[in-house]
């Protein structure tokens, strides 16, 4: 992994680009009018490049780079903001004042819809185990903050964390989350998300241990969420009750608690 500049680049940006490669650890290479493709045909790494208006993630021989937009979250606040049903706020059960921890943060759609729903007097924490999507995300986030959207106090409150779930979990407290939501990858692509494509290449496989299931429900006051696809083993072998989506790819399942 390196980090460069968009082409048209300037001092202001070569210095940022200086800086997010200290941040990171990583080599800052100069972008000389090269294409990405130039570049990693000679560092044969993946990159992020730093602009004017967003930061990308662009992996080895990608042409369509990984970066932050508000996508299906704007969307589906718009929808609930017209008192339409949002399957995910459905399951949780998520509402003004409650807390919830997403395991598995991404693009953070869903952590968003989260922080919008539980309001000002909630909270929202979001992990995510890989340093780059996690700085994307952080720098698009700063970006959209400065837009006079409507949705950016919500975005604000998500509590971004750089970290794998199983690691935080086991060092949470007990009961310090209304509700805990995994979404791990799917073992199986879904034609549907599509617009996943470039998160694919920098997310993490791993399995959902049974031990992070088991902190879960200690970290959790009132359930555990899972989604995943509709033939996945985990919701059985971890003991989910589904909640089956006519038509749809993927399911979610929840671990109630008896509170």
């Amino acid at each position: 992994m390196f980090v460069t500049t968009i082409e048209r680049t300037n001092e202001q940006l070569n210095q940022k680009a200086r800086m997010s490669a200290d941040q990171l650890g990583l080599p800052y290479v100069e972008r000389k009018k090269r294409t990405i493709k130039q570049l990693q045909a000679i560092y044969e790494k993946p990159c992020i490049v730093i602009g004017k208006a967003r930061t990308e993630l662009y992996g080895t021989g990608d042409d369509k780079p990984l970066f932050f937009h508000p996508n299906m979250a704007a969307i589906r606040m718009k929808r609930i903001e017209r008192g339409e049903a949002d399957p995910f706020l459905a399951i949780t059960g998520l509402h003004e004042g409650m807390s919830l921890l997403d395991c598995t943060m991404g693009m953070a759609a869903d952590a968003w819809v989260a922080a919008f729903a539980a309001g000002e007097a909630g909270r929202v924490t979001g992990l995510e185990v890989n340093p780059y999507i996690h700085f994307i995300m952080s720098e698009g986030r700063r970006h959209y903050e400065e837009s006079g959207s409507r949705y950016k106090d919500a975005l604000k409150r998500i509590n971004m964390v750089q970290a794998d779930y199983s690691d935080f979990l086991r060092e949470a407290e007990t009961d310090s989350y209304d509700v805990v939501y995994l979404d791990p990858m799917f073992t199986e692509t879904v034609e549907e998300s599509a617009n996943m494509s470039g998160l694919r290449g920098f997310a993490s496989y791993q399995d959902v241990p049974e031990e992070a299931i088991m902190h879960a429900k200690r970290v959790a006051k009132k359930r555990v969420v899972m989604k995943d696809h509709f033939r996945s083993h985990r919701f059985e072998k971890f003991g989910f009750t589904v909640h089956k989506r006519k038509s749809a790819k993927f399911h979610y399942g929840v671990i109630e608690l008896n509170y």
